[in-house]
């Protein structure tokens, strides 16, 4: 999530016009998925869980990123961070 908030903020700071976007720039969404492989894991179950968790994300909205793992997304981290 600290990489994802990251690259959310480089992309602010550019600030590339997209017309057609309700924020008017340019955003990034993403899924992230961490596990602790075995011998039955495999990359394609690592990318369903990560494009899962893309959905999710999206479903939220745009700009965000999203975590099962976490169960948290990048909206209610900033959240929390501003009440501290």
């Amino acid at each position: 999530m600290t990489f994802a908030r990251a690259l959310q903020n480089m992309l602010a700071r550019r600030s590339l016009s997209h017309p057609k976007s309700p924020y008017g720039c340019v955003t990034l969404s993403g899924g992230i998925t961490t596990l602790v492989p075995d011998a039955s894991t495999n990359a394609q179950q690592i990318v369903v869980r990560a494009d899962q968790a893309l959905y999710n994300a999206k479903a939220k909205g745009r700009n965000c990123y999203f975590s099962f793992e976490m169960q948290m997304d990048t909206h209610e981290q900033l959240q929390s961070l501003a009440k501290h």
